[in-house]
């Protein structure tokens, strides 16, 4: 991955992640990589450590201007060692699978320091395989899933034996002084309310760009405006989180999921909301919840990167508020639903009208956006759940010699949102991650057996229409 033209200031979507960010909800992603054999502390503390000029911010720390006059800016960490960075846990001796999945569980509920870069490893030993589990959690301020997918692949090689990198002549910057940073704050506050009038001028002077910016917003209204007038439906789930986790996943063969679309029609990822939408309806009935008619609403986050863009950091993504339809339990019916209503969504352009206003978030003074993450409520959402699919390699990869046999992903909770999915896909399979608070959800487990029963369903569906 290139390691030029990363920006110093964060944007206002990036900062909204830690002007948000909560002892009880911590905003950071991650994955459990699963290796073949086992790996010591020392050798990934090296590997790593000769990968840090292919991504640079990792050296880097979240520095934050006084006031907030603007948006926190990434500084050379003076006092960066990757030993600082890297962890270690060892499960109890004969552990099982749950041990694994607590262990996950209980690091990922850990908020990352904030005085030093924002990610961190740790080395997950005495597996029930014999191998070693690697943890990796990035905060959601430097990256998004599919920036998240771009520092896997940093890190990790195309084959087990690779030429050893040379050794990194990377050199901090000093630390800046608070005069410092409130200068720079300022000449960037100055250069960024120039460069928006110039954009609105520039708009202005563009009745074309006019047409299709408006015309995108009023899709998105249009289309959501039912969903925002309103909050979600109420479910279990959807209550104040705690800060404790729980986690679950799931494998599945992505050649049968490539076999549902080209038999009941639609995208991979409606397979999947489909899918998330028949284990949600069975767990919601199992708790006693009447489900007839009920349509919840899952955000779906949207990659809006150009060509340009395909490996800058940080966050570019919009999203869709995607109809879950768990009253409807005949599995083919259901899918049917989900792909018209996907597709009311993608020809209303949802995703590009939202990205439209959330453009508009830059003009806010962050000295506000830093106020309103302390004053927004751990409350219902207009949506919930949050349902992420990031395609992944396709192909083994290998850290530090050692092959990754599996990867599952993580997501965070956030305001009123106690349980939510992450997948991706590795080396022909589609991995689940689910992340639930354990008050809300006492046996996530249940949720992703749920899951497993609707793919089996669906895949039955999609045998009968052939």
């Amino acid at each position: 991955m290139p390691a030029t033209g990363l920006r110093r200031r964060m944007t206002s979507m990036d900062a909204s992640f830690l002007y948000f960010e909560k002892p009880a909800m911590p905003l950071h992603i991650g994955s459990t990589l699963i290796l073949d054999e086992p790996l010591d502390r020392e050798t990934l503390v090296l590997h790593i450590g000769s990968r840090l000029d292919r991504i640079p911010r990792y050296r880097e720390f979240a520095a934050f201007d006084p006031y907030n006059v603007a948006h926190p800016r990434w500084e050379d960490d003076p006092r960066f060692d990757v030993e600082r960075q890297i962890d270690e846990v060892t499960l109890p001796p004969r552990a099982s699978e749950q041990d694994l999945l607590d262990a996950i569980a209980n690091q990922h509920a850990q908020m990352l320091p904030r005085d030093r870069p924002l990610w961190k490893m740790v080395l997950i030993q005495g597996l029930p395989n014999g191998g070693t589990g690697v943890m990796s959690l990035v905060h959601h301020c430097m990256v998004d899933g599919v920036s998240g997918i771009e520092l896997l692949t940093a890190i990790c090689d195309l084959q087990s034996e690779v030429e050893p990198s040379s050794e990194s002549s990377f050199v901090p910057e000093p630390e800046a002084t608070p005069l410092e940073r409130l200068q720079a704050a300022w000449r960037d506050a100055a250069e960024n309310s120039a460069g928006r009038l110039t954009e609105a001028l520039r708009w202005g002077l563009d009745p074309q760009q006019q047409a299709v910016d408006m015309k995108a917003v009023i899709g998105a209204m249009t289309t959501a405006a039912p969903q925002l007038m309103q909050p979600a439906p109420p479910t279990p789930f959807n209550r104040p989180v705690s800060g404790g986790r729980t986690f679950a996943y799931l494998a599945m063969p992505f050649g049968e999921i490539r076999g549902i679309r080209g038999a009941l029609g639609g995208t991979i990822n409606d397979v999947v909301l489909t899918t998330l939408s028949g284990g949600l309806g069975a767990f919601l009935r199992e708790l006693g919840v009447r489900t007839t008619g009920m349509q919840l609403r899952g955000m779906v986050p949207v990659n809006v990167r150009s060509e340009s863009d395909k490996t800058a950091l940080g966050n570019q993504v919009s999203m869709l508020i995607a109809p879950l339809p768990v009253g409807t339990e005949d599995h083919a019916e259901r899918h049917r639903a989900v792909i018209a209503g996907m597709d009311r969504l993608k020809s209303a352009n949802q995703a590009g009208g939202f990205a439209a206003l959330s453009r508009l978030s830059e003009s806010i003074p962050p000295v506000m956006q830093a106020a309103a993450g302390y004053m927004i409520p751990n409350a219902q959402p207009l949506f919930n759940l949050v349902c992420t699919n990031v395609p992944g390699p396709q192909i083994p990869l290998y850290l530090a010699g050692r092959m990754v046999e599996a990867h599952y992903p993580l997501v965070p909770l956030s305001s009123g949102l106690g349980l939510n999915f992450c997948l991706t896909s590795y080396n022909g399979v589609l991995y689940w991650g689910i992340v639930s608070d354990p008050k809300l959800v006492p046996d996530v487990s249940g949720v992703a057996r749920h899951i497993e029963a609707a793919f089996e369903g669906l895949k039955s569906a999609a045998v009968a229409a052939v």
